[in-house]
């Protein structure tokens, strides 16, 4: 059993992501599994309609700026058939693009359920989130931390202001869509590594908001990517050391 299964089922927490599909039928349901394996299909019944609990402008805003997030996720993953010569780094990439995909489905249709735009508003003052690279500890707590600075030689010199935590600057996107081979998989697993310590701020930050996570949809999905992207960081880090 993978590690955000594993996780899940300590916990009791179910996890059910909308995938839209090109046909006229109901979306359908999936939960992402462990590495190299299928995803499972689960009854379209599963997704809720919104519960009688407000959701909080907090719920709102941690949806629409994690699909920002997670859009640029599929960006660099989609840069990696063409330039990598990996094997494990292409089966990563294809991984990240079904799981990330399907989330973004997910909280698409929780924020349309709740009359809620999709779209979020990056300069309407959302910028509490800190950088993973910035010098504040801010996931102390957890074991993925500390593993990052060994890799500084393949870090960017660019200083550009990050729209949320993790995400790349338009300088280091360039640079890694300039890389090929051995540079871009090491780029590719650095900033995706650094990518995905930027959304567990975000989760940390959702859960620490007042009256936030008090529906369970958005509780279940926060829960996944955390378990999901500490088990895809522990991974990374193994593959930069040439491990995996």
């Amino acid at each position: 059993m993978g590690l955000s299964l594993a996780i899940l089922a300590v916990t009791g927490l179910p996890m059910a992501i909308a995938a839209q599909t090109t046909s006229p039928t109901p979306p359908s349901t999936v939960r992402p599994g462990p590495p190299g394996a299928s995803t499972a299909s689960l009854d379209a019944s599963e997704l809720r309609a919104p519960s009688r609990a407000r959701h909080t402008e907090a719920e709102v805003v941690f949806m629409q700026h994690m699909i920002v997030h997670h859009r640029q996720a599929l960006t660099m993953s989609e840069m990696v058939p063409a330039r990598s010569e990996r094997r494990d780094v292409r089966s990563l990439a294809d991984r990240i693009e079904r799981s990330q995909a399907a989330e973004i489905a997910f909280m698409e249709r929780w924020l349309e359920l709740r009359g809620e735009p999709v779209e979020a508003d990056l300069d309407g003052g959302h910028h509490g989130h800190h950088d993973p690279h910035d010098g504040h500890d801010h996931h102390g707590d957890h074991a993925h931390h500390g593993a990052h600075g060994q890799h500084g030689a393949h870090a960017p010199a660019d200083a550009e202001h990050r729209p949320m935590a993790g995400m790349l600057t338009e300088g280091e996107l360039a640079q890694l869509a300039a890389a090929d081979g051995e540079e871009f998989d090491q780029l590719f697993l650095t900033f995706m590594i650094m990518h995905h310590e930027g959304a567990l701020i975000m989760v940390d930050e959702l859960f620490d908001s007042p009256e936030a996570v008090l529906d369970t949809d958005i509780f279940d999905l926060a829960s996944h990517i955390l378990s999901d992207q500490l088990m895809e960081i522990a991974r990374m880090r193994d593959m930069l050391e040439g491990g995996a």
